[in-house]
């Protein structure tokens, strides 16, 4: 093979050094390549009269570090595999040469997402650290059957939550859909004013020092953001949604995914998101959709679209899946030249004010106690009582009711 090698290797130094008319004829061919269960598979065609060609793999720096020689088939074709384990993700690329000397007729690349293993079938965590604010880094550990990387908090948690944000940033890791990091409870557990933002590709999420205060929750906790599944969601709900970005975040203690809820201690998380030309012009119809386990769509009031960051932002109290969302509303009589109109769009968007039917907002009526303690509450994010056990002897039974009693 090192023969075979050096061979190849002088032919095309000579090459190089030639004049192109002394050259042969330039042989054409194209060439794909693939990588999976630490084999890479190669095919392609070649022209002219070959009756082999040399493939040789090339690491991230485009070095070569295996080669192989097969066979031209009566039709032109040729394939192949060679066995290696890397230890890196990042694109490799193939080259294919004539065996007998040519120059390189077709290279190819291809991507290594699985997650790379060392030298003792340990997975690999060299090469890839989660940078924390202040200059120090944590290693990262990859998780071959979840696609998730976890970075373990506990050797920072003496210096998280003194009263300012400690900032962790994960890389983008190809094949990765779910970034955790992982603390005790603890931790999250004080009357701290700090808090914690963990920043990936994904999304970013800041949780408050008090996140878990109140919950009784104990052990080792792991907070984790991740891509959603949205052949999991409705079609109208996955219809409406398209390409926009879906986001799953979760709580488990132990290793055991746990629900997640406490409305004094709000997390707020940022998606990152291009609007379209239409969004763009109107970016007060960009929302936040939570979408609960039944596939039903909650729109969030407080999201909102930051051009300046390029993120939609948001802040909740539980834990769930969350969509970008376009929801523009438009009105009969609320033209789009009007100082009000944009106003109007955000909290038609949202969902805190609906109109007044047909089609119709009625920007001059007056507005009356009952509709603004709804609008007020639908702002807010606050929930009306279901079954009030008392409200004021004039509040009937209408729309507002369970809001006046909340």
């Amino acid at each position: 093979m090192k023969k075979r090698l050096f061979a190849l290797a002088l032919t095309l130094l000579i090459l190089c050094a030639a004049p192109f008319s002394a050259l042969a004829v330039e042989t054409t061919g194209s060439i794909t390549a693939s990588y999976s269960g630490s084999t890479v598979t190669f095919s392609g065609s070649v022209s002219s009269d070959e009756k082999a060609v040399a493939v040789l793999l090339l690491d991230l720096g485009g070095s070569q570090i295996a080669m192989n020689t097969c066979a031209v088939t009566n039709e032109g074709t040729f394939s192949g595999s060679m066995s290696i384990r890397f230890t890196r993700y990042g694109t490799y690329t193939v080259k294919a040469a004539d065996y007998d000397g040519g120059p390189f007729f077709a290279e190819a690349d291809f991507t290594v997402t699985a997650p790379p293993y060392g030298g003792d079938g340990t997975p690999e965590t060299s090469g890839y650290n989660a940078e924390v604010s202040g200059g120090s880094s944590l290693s990262i550990n990859l998780d071959t059957e979840a696609n998730k990387v976890t970075v373990d908090l506990e050797t920072i948690t003496g210096s998280l939550f003194g009263g300012e944000t400690t900032v962790v940033t994960l890389p983008s890791i190809p094949g990765v859909s779910t970034y955790t990091v992982s603390l005790p409870a603890a931790a999250l557990s004080g009357s701290s004013t700090g808090a914690l933002t963990v920043k990936t590709d994904t999304g970013s999420i800041t949780v408050p020092g008090n996140m878990l205060s109140g919950t009784g929750l104990t052990g080792s906790a792991e907070i984790a953001i991740g891509t959603g599944d949205k052949e999991k969601l409705p079609d109208a709900v996955k219809a409406a949604i398209g390409d926009k970005p879906l986001i799953k975040l979760t709580l488990s203690i132990d290793g055991a995914r746990t629900g997640w809820s406490n409305p004094d201690a709000p997390v707020t998380v940022s998606i990152p998101y291009t609007p379209t030309a239409e969004e763009l012009a109107n970016p007060e119809s960009i929302v936040i959709w939570y979408i609960d386990g039944g596939g039903n769509v909650v729109t969030i009031p407080n999201s909102r679209y930051d051009a300046m960051t390029g993120t939609v932002s948001f802040s909740t109290t539980h834990f769930s899946d969350y969509a970008v969302a376009y929801n523009p509303v438009s009105y009969n009589d609320v033209v789009s030249d009007v100082w009000y109109s944009k106003p109007v769009g955000f909290i038609a968007a949202r969902k805190i004010a609906e109109g007044t039917g047909g089609g119709y907002f009625s920007p001059e009526a007056r507005l009356t106690r009952g509709e603004f303690i709804v609008m007020m509450m639908r702002a807010y994010g606050l929930a009306p009582d279901e079954n009030p056990p008392d409200n004021f002897s004039d509040a009937g039974s209408t729309y507002y009711t369970g809001y006046l009693a909340a």
